[in-house]
């Protein structure tokens, strides 16, 4: 009998393994880019392990942002109620369930994704139609949504779009008078494969490009050195042969003998 193959889409296995839950709660509190990327780093690591021992230099190396930055945005959030000063969740975020969260990759702290970027995705990820995995907010929504300014929430979405996390289609609508109008862009979510798989492309891509840069270092400091070398042995070669040719040229004049007739 022929095994049926799987298709090609998102994986069928328990999403509690590759995801993490943020609670809807979040956005009523109206948090900066990087509170919000600090939040969800807390809600992944509760989600993987317990968060006694998690210190502000753990947030920043798993959001890959400075030590500094981070104690400088945790005071807002403890203040806000979201988080104890023992790093844990309030007590209402530790335990999510019902409907009214959404989820997040675990890979989503592996790309460097910018806070504003992060966000933006993140919004698509709560409004999306969780069959079709399609949204189609417009930027003043999601400008609004997320604290940024439009043209900031334009180019996050380019930067998700170019690191494959979503796939971004126009779309048009007519009138009652039959006239063509442009719609809001239909965001598809696409499997965060696409983006890991392209993220370590770029990387790999990266370290090939630094290899070569420091090859031709490499070579153009072999190549200067030869040069000096070169030029030091053609400068000693040069005295030695007019000192041969000149041989009274550091010498004083010998003396004729004088003879008698």
């Amino acid at each position: 009998m022929r095994k049926q193959s799987a298709l090609i889409g998102w994986p069928r296995y328990d999403p509690k393994q590759y995801r993490f839950a943020m609670p809807n709660a979040v956005w009523e509190h109206k948090l900066k880019a990087v509170e919000f990327v600090v939040f969800s780093y807390l809600c992944y690591w509760q989600s993987r392990v317990k968060a006694d021992d998690l210190m502000p230099e753990d947030i920043a190396d798993g959001i890959h942002l400075s030590e500094a930055t981070v104690k400088k945005y945790l005071p807002a959030l403890v203040s806000k109620g979201l988080v104890t000063d023992e790093l844990n969740l309030a007590q209402d975020f530790q335990y999510i369930s019902g409907k009214n969260f959404f989820t997040l990759p675990n890979e989503i702290f592996l790309l460097r994704l910018p806070p504003t970027a992060f966000m933006v995705y993140a919004y698509l990820l709560l409004i999306e139609d969780r069959r079709t995995h399609t949204c189609h907010p417009s930027y003043n929504t999601i400008a609004a949504a997320t604290g940024v300014s439009k043209n900031t929430a334009m180019k996050c979405i380019s930067v998700l779009e170019a690191m494959g996390l979503v796939a971004v289609e126009p779309s048009s609508y007519l009138d009652k008078r039959g006239m063509k109008w442009k719609g809001n862009n239909i965001y598809t979510i696409q499997p965060v494969k696409i983006a890991v798989d392209k993220f370590y492309q770029r990387q790999l891509k990266q370290l090939e490009l630094d290899t070569k840069r420091q090859q031709l270092r490499e070579q153009r400091e072999r190549f200067e050195r030869w040069q000096t070398t070169s030029a030091l042995c053609a400068t000693i070669e040069t005295t030695a042969t007019s000192e041969q040719y000149h041989p009274t040229s550091h010498c004083a004049p010998a003396e004729r003998p004088c003879v008698s007739t």
